[in-house]
């Protein structure tokens, strides 16, 4: 019988470089992360804090001319062993068992993820027929009850679709259905509400939801909308231009927040309680491209806690304020929760 509290996917130093023409592009640089068996882990920031190159550097999935070139991604697969899919031949046999079968992804954009010329059947199956010992026909059987699982109407019909024949919700949950197909141990859910309504969203959600309580799945839920945070998460994860900046547990992220980037994300939230014309908070400038990356804490150049000659000056390390609670912040020092400005220069 499995651990619940068992780690199933440990990331440590994470680096994934684009090498281009122009130069290195840092896309992760230095991630950390760990989630365990049954729970769900949402990993925030702003569009271009390498949330969507964690997740695809995971499944070994980074488009050329990236690559992972250093860092450790332990997994542990369904038989208790535990490996590193860094180390990993990316086009190899033994990734390729697990992408699908172990570890499944859901995509941001399901209309470019979903071949339109083939039926959503055809993919589901291919995905069951591709990692288990099943006949074609008990694999359409397998897929018809899939579809039925994601609540689509009309399952062994809507088989046969293509996916320009369904909404934006429902090629989401036949994205679902497909992700789900071999049972996966891990679910990547890349921003899979983005694009859809209020409504369809919930629904989204609360699938997600219960399919993890019934299969006792882990998922890593990428996203920027922390109200969807605040609902699903057990760990979060905050990133800002590759890196881990704060990880915490989830009422620790939202009620005792450290680094200025997380308070100014959780600021900028609308609130019910609001004064009629107040203006709502707004996170001054845009995540600068990982090509140009600023001295020092990459988070400086926005930050309102900016101190000078430090935080433009010195790369910050990891903190530890409890355990699982930790930051990368000059306002803090690595023994108490000091700020350097009451430190004597």
């Amino acid at each position: 019988m499995p651990d619940d509290n068992e780690t199933l996917l440990d990331v440590r130093d994470l680096k994934t470089h684009f090498f281009t023409d122009e130069g290195v592009v840092k896309a992760v640089d230095g991630v950390n992360l760990s989630l365990k068996r049954g729970q769900t882990l949402c990993v925030v920031g702003e569009s271009g804090c390498g949330k969507s190159v964690t997740a695809r550097s995971i499944l070994r999935i980074v488009p050329a001319p990236g690559r992972i070139v250093s860092g450790e991604i332990s997994f542990r697969q369904r038989h208790g062993d535990r490996i590193d899919l860094a180390r990993m031949n990316p086009r190899g046999r033994d990734i390729r068992n697990i992408r699908g079968r172990e570890i499944s992804m859901i995509f941001q954009e399901p209309m470019s993820s979903l071949s339109p010329v083939h039926t959503i059947g055809s993919q589901i199956m291919e995905a069951i027929l591709l990692h288990l010992p099943v006949s074609k026909a008990e694999a359409r059987k397998r897929a018809v009850s899939l579809l039925d699982l994601v609540a689509i109407p009309r399952a062994s019909e809507q088989l046969d679709a293509y996916s320009f024949e369904l909404s934006g919700g429902m090629r989401q949950r036949a994205m679902i259905a497909i992700a789900l197909a071999c049972e996966p141990q891990l679910l990547i859910a890349d921003e899979p509400t983005t694009a859809l309504d209020v409504t369809t969203q919930a629904n989204i959600l609360d699938l997600i939801r219960e399919l993890q309580e019934d299969s006792g799945m882990s998922v890593l839920f990428i996203t920027h909308d922390l109200g969807v945070v605040a609902e699903i998460a057990d760990e979060v994860v905050v990133m800002y231009l590759g890196r881990d900046v704060e990880s915490g547990d989830v009422d620790t992220i939202f009620h005792n927040p450290k680094h200025p980037y997380t308070r100014a994300l959780l600021q900028s939230i609308p609130r019910y309680d609001s004064r009629a014309g107040e203006r709502l908070y707004s996170l001054k400038g845009t995540v600068p491209h990982p090509f140009y990356r600023p001295a020092g804490c990459p988070f400086h150049p926005r930050c309102d806690d900016f101190i000078a000659g430090q935080c433009n000056a010195n790369d910050p390390q990891r903190y530890n304020f409890s355990a699982g609670h930790s930051v990368r912040c000059l306002l803090y020092v690595a023994d108490d929760d000091r700020s350097l400005r009451d430190l004597p220069t």
